[in-house]
């Protein structure tokens, strides 16, 4: 079993939503399974011990993509601003210790506001999406899953409940098919990021999609330039490229 935990980043004219796996049992060598959701855990805080002990960032401080790039949120010893150089330092250490979390744990999806996709616009757009890779994966690796997203966007919920019955998606030949998220167990479950690394991880790098497709279309800010490069620090080997097509670098860019 994985468990995946979402979040998402938007200027209101770009989306993009980013999934964290993390697995939670695995097969043991002596029969049955084993409950490995502690190792990672075990990763995440030994993470975020290196990012205070490298850049002062309170292990209990929350991680937010924009404000850490904007020097907003007091990252610095919990009190205090970063400079530019120290944010964008931050940032990419950050997203280069995620090594912890595996084989291909990160994917994400980016769009942009004006299309849709099975009846979906905006974020459900992208989210409708995600869900379709998330079954890829899930279907790849032979797992069930569970699925937690940030407070705040209950109408993940409802596409969530609809995904599972109903989930519309392409095929070779051009037809439409029906391909649900039956491997996935329970109701879709909020979290306060606040209290949840691992969806503060989904942040840090929905964030960093957002401005690295936004610079690719010509609308980033100059200042966000560095953190639109700094998507390149993220580990290789954490990235799952197999769910976004022609891209190496595992973004879904939707047309």
């Amino acid at each position: 079993m994985d468990l995946f935990y979402i979040d998402e980043s938007n200027d209101g004219t770009n989306y993009v939503v980013t999934a964290i796996t993390v697995p939670f049992l695995r097969p043991s060598p002596y029969g049955g399974f084993d409950i490995v959701w502690p190792d990672y855990l075990n990763g995440l805080k030994a993470w975020r011990k290196e990012l205070y002990r490298k850049h002062t960032i309170p292990e209990s401080h929350e991680l937010h993509g924009s404000k850490l790039a904007k020097r907003r949120g007091n990252f610095k010893f919990g009190n205090r601003q970063f400079s530019h150089e120290e944010a964008i330092s931050a940032y990419r250490d950050a997203l280069s210790g995620l090594s912890f979390l595996g084989a291909p744990s990160i994917m994400s999806v980016s769009g942009h506001r004006g299309r849709t996709l099975y009846g979906e616009q905006r974020l459900l757009r992208v989210m409708h999406a995600l869900f379709q890779r998330m079954r890829m994966q899930c279907r790849q690796r032979g797992v069930n899953a569970m699925t937690f997203f940030d407070e705040g966007h209950p109408e993940y919920r409802s596409l969530y409940r609809k995904a599972k019955l109903y989930l519309p998606t392409g095929s070779a030949n051009g037809e439409t098919i029906n391909r649900p998220l039956e491997m996935f167990i329970k109701d879709g479950n909020f979290k306060n990021s606040k209290y949840c690394g691992f969806t503060q991880i989904a942040d840090l790098v929905s964030y960093c999609v957002l401005q690295k497709t936004r610079h690719e279309r010509g609308q980033s800010d100059l200042s966000m330039k560095d953190i639109a490069d700094a998507y390149a620090c993220i580990p290789d080997e954490v990235i799952n490229k197999r769910v976004s097509g022609n891209h190496a670098d595992g973004i879904v860019r939707l047309s």
